[in-house]
């Protein structure tokens, strides 16, 4: 069972919305939509978040209230079936390997924090950008150094506990997330071009909408909202029995999604105003972003903002997820809190470890990949959406409508549950994550 609760219901709606509110935001949402052709993207993306984005959530947060306990413990005991626990395996091993290349992304992040405080970005030939990307992530014992660093703060933060450590930090890290985000979207705003930018974003040219790009939209949609990666389960084994669920979600994935849009009104008009590329890929905020400091006049000060910005954001992810993860493992093998922080943050750090080594002179490869791309694609192709599946399958076939809709229902005399909720959970939700376990298959 659960120890742990929720000071309250807006510690509960701010703290997993920073765990949703993160890197997929600010550094990948952006650059998928880019690829993505701007507003056409973003049409669809927000169209999916509303009609699979709020429900998925809902179903996850609610099974782990259900279940009051964590993810490798929770399935079993709802079906009383140990064999169930597998699928909180799936989302558990998601987490961590997500993890690791998660926090060497935050490494490449805080060296160029470190880098425009410098001036160093400031000082680089405009033709040296590019190719400076390259030499950050070769410089290998650096970007281990930054990951251990990274990681000791990530330690004593989550060793002080659910309320003193996760919903305090998340508080203070969202204020100011808040706070630099909306500077820097007023500093974009006053460029010249920034109308350009605008334009592409927010007028959608609905011939680009084909299915790559539903595609491409559902993948991100599953990623921000970090559904089958066990975290949502935990925290929603947190949730008080009189909770609102479907209001809480709600405003959880409202505010992730306010995020990914305040990330495009920050960068697009900044891009457009230096007439560089929008689809320039995973590289937009180290080589394109860094291009566009390069050439302001206090172009440091702006670039420390801006990955002061995505560290945060990285950072309030990184701290839910190694929370959640430690309830997890020691729930399930009755470790103490140290001990089972200590595990997972090792875990973590050994899969970082071995990603860096991606940027080596000579990497190891797996199936063609460096361990970097092969973490990327076993979990946002494989691992998580074989996860959701197999959470909505349990959901709806396992636990049923019914239940499901009396649980949500049960502590709220207005919270209505339409039969269409139905559809989507025994239809939509599987069919759609179907679709992207089949699309990854295919795509490897």
């Amino acid at each position: 069972m659960s120890k742990n609760r929720w000071s309250n219901k807006f510690s509960f709606i701010i703290t997993t919305s920073a765990f949703a509110i993160g890197l997929g935001n600010i550094w990948r949402f952006p650059y998928v939509a880019g690829e993505g052709g701007g507003a056409a993207f973003i049409l669809v993306y927000l169209v999916l978040m509303f009609l699979i984005g709020i429900p998925i959530l809902t179903i996850e947060i609610a099974l782990g209230r259900m279940s009051d306990t964590t993810i490798l413990i929770g399935f079993g005991k709802m079906a009383k079936k140990s064999q169930w626990n597998g699928v909180g395996w799936l989302g558990t091993i998601a987490c961590i390997l997500i993890m690791g290349f998660y926090i060497m992304i935050m490494a490449w992040i805080a060296i160029y924090l470190w880098e425009c405080l410098s001036g160093k970005i400031s000082e680089l030939p405009i033709n040296k950008i590019s190719g400076h990307f390259d030499i950050v992530a070769s410089n290998l014992l650096t970007v281990i150094a930054v990951i251990l660093i990274i990681m000791f703060i990530v330690f004593f933060v989550v060793r002080q506990g659910l309320k003193a450590g996760l919903e305090r930090y998340s508080k203070g890290m969202m204020f100011g997330l808040i706070v630099l985000m909306v500077g820097l979207c007023i500093w974009a705003a006053t460029l010249n071009g920034a109308s350009e930018g605008y334009h592409w974003l927010l007028s959608p040219d609905f011939s680009k909408i084909n299915f790559p790009i539903v595609m491409s939209a559902l993948g991100q949609l599953f990623f921000s909202v970090g559904v089958g990666m066990a975290v949502a389960f935990v925290f929603g084994s947190y949730t008080h029995k009189n909770e609102n669920l479907v209001k809480s979600t709600t405003w959880i994935v409202l505010a992730d999604t306010f995020f990914a849009l305040l990330a495009g009104l920050m960068l697009f008009p900044a891009i457009f105003s230096f007439n560089l590329e929008p689809d320039s890929g995973p590289n937009l905020i180290f080589v394109t972003m860094a291009t566009v400091f390069n050439q302001l006049e206090h172009g440091w000060a702006v670039g420390a903002l801006f990955f002061l910005l995505l560290f945060l954001a990285g950072f309030t992810s990184l701290i839910s997820c190694i929370q959640g993860l430690k309830d997890t493992f020691k729930d399930k093998y009755s470790l103490s809190d140290t001990i089972a922080l200590l595990f997972v943050i090792g875990c973590i750090t050994v899969i970082a470890i071995l990603a860096v080594f991606s940027y080596a002179d000579n990497p190891l490869l797996l199936f063609g990949k460096t361990v970097f791309e092969t973490l990327d694609y076993t979990t946002s192709s494989l691992l998580l959406p074989l996860s959701g599946l197999l959470i909505v399958v349990f959901a709806g076939h396992i636990i049923g409508f019914t239940k499901l809709r009396s649980h949500l229902t049960a502590e709220s005399k207005t919270l209505k549950i339409g039969a269409y909720w139905k559809i989507i959970l025994l239809w939509i939700l599987p069919l759609a994550l179907l679709i992207i376990l089949i699309n990854g298959l295919l795509n490897t």
